[in-house]
């Protein structure tokens, strides 16, 4: 009896563990991992994306569509 307790246990201790660990695998966001990328780049090297994330904030601002 006392063994069919700990089997339950220690599966109980391995399906957490699983568990925890799927969770922090989750692929990273999207948009996170491109601010990293931004980040990592030169402020020369940078401005032309900025400058299109400006421009559509402008378009969208303004009501125009994007094709």
């Amino acid at each position: 009896m006392i063994v069919v307790v700990i089997a339950v246990v220690a599966a109980l201790i391995v399906i957490a563990v699983i568990i925890v660990v799927a969770r922090r695998r989750r692929p990273a966001d999207g948009v996170a991992t491109f601010r990293r990328q931004i980040d990592a780049l030169s402020p020369e090297a940078r401005r032309p994306v900025v400058d299109r994330v400006h421009a559509l904030e402008e378009d969208d601002e303004r009501g125009e569509r994007r094709a």
